[in-house]
Order: C-alpha cells, then sequence, then structure tokens
C-alpha cells in the first residue's frame, strides 16, 4: 500500500470521532498552504483557513461527526481519488445527511497540497444545509 493510500485511509478514519478529529486530521495531513476545492461551497487555500470552514459549517450544520463509506479508493505516487459516501451526524447520532463524493488528493512530502471534492449538493440542499 502507498502511504498516501494510508495516510487518506488515516485521516477519515479520524473523522469519526467527532468535529475535533476533523480538524486534528486537517492538521496532520495538510500542507500549510493547501488548497481545497469544494463544489457548491466556497473554495479556500490555507490550513487554517480550511479549519475556520470546517468550524463554520459544523456550526451551521450542527453536525458532530463524520463516517466516511469508501466505495472505491485510487492510489499512485503523489494522487489519490477517492469515491466515497459522506454520512454527517449530529450530537445524538442522528444522520443529517449523506452526500456520495469523489475526492482528488495531490500529496507532496507526506501532505496534502489540493483536495478537490466533488458531489451533488442535493442532499444538503434537501435538508436546508446550503443556500
Amino acid at each position: 500500500m502507498l502511504d498516501e493510500e494510508r495516510h487518506t485511509r488515516d485521516m477519515i478514519a479520524l473523522w469519526e470521532s467527532g468535529v475535533d478529529g476533523i480538524i486534528d486530521a486537517f492538521k496532520r495531513y495538510c500542507a500549510p498552504d493547501v488548497k481545497w476545492i469544494n463544489t457548491g461551497i466556497p473554495s479556500v487555500e490555507g490550513l487554517e483557513a480550511c479549519i475556520e470552514l470546517l468550524t463554520a459549517q459544523a456550526q451551521a450544520w450542527k453536525f458532530s461527526s463524520t463516517r466516511v463509506d469508501v466505495r472505491s479508493l485510487l492510489a499512485t505516487p503523489g494522487l489519490v481519488m477517492v469515491e466515497r459516501i459522506d454520512r454527517v451526524f449530529d450530537a445524538d447520532g442522528e444522520e443529517i445527511f449523506a452526500a456520495p463524493v469523489v475526492g482528488v488528493l495531490e500529496w507532496a512530502d507526506g501532505k496534502i497540497t489540493q483536495w478537490r471534492d466533488y458531489f451533488d449538493p442535493g442532499p444538503l440542499l434537501a435538508v436546508g444545509q446550503l443556500d
């Protein structure tokens, strides 16, 4: 298994431990100047901007944790593509929404330098999570 694949799987596993785990995953695996590009959500550049966006999302969406069901993952040196279902839960463990996502992660020196998430915003719109 390539380091990029192992790191991606380890990062995704941290998301289940809650918002703090998601932020920890970003701190561990993203470069300081990472660029995070999302469909339907503003793109951000820099680790601190990513953390600010995650914190704002957690507050706005009232989510507590995320479980990721990986459907497929392809890795090559410097690049990981992962098809996944992001299941977002509130503090009571109730699923708020589930969104199919394809993420493209560019890696250099053990850190994500660019992260592109492509998804249908329909599930978020249906539950009022995007305006």
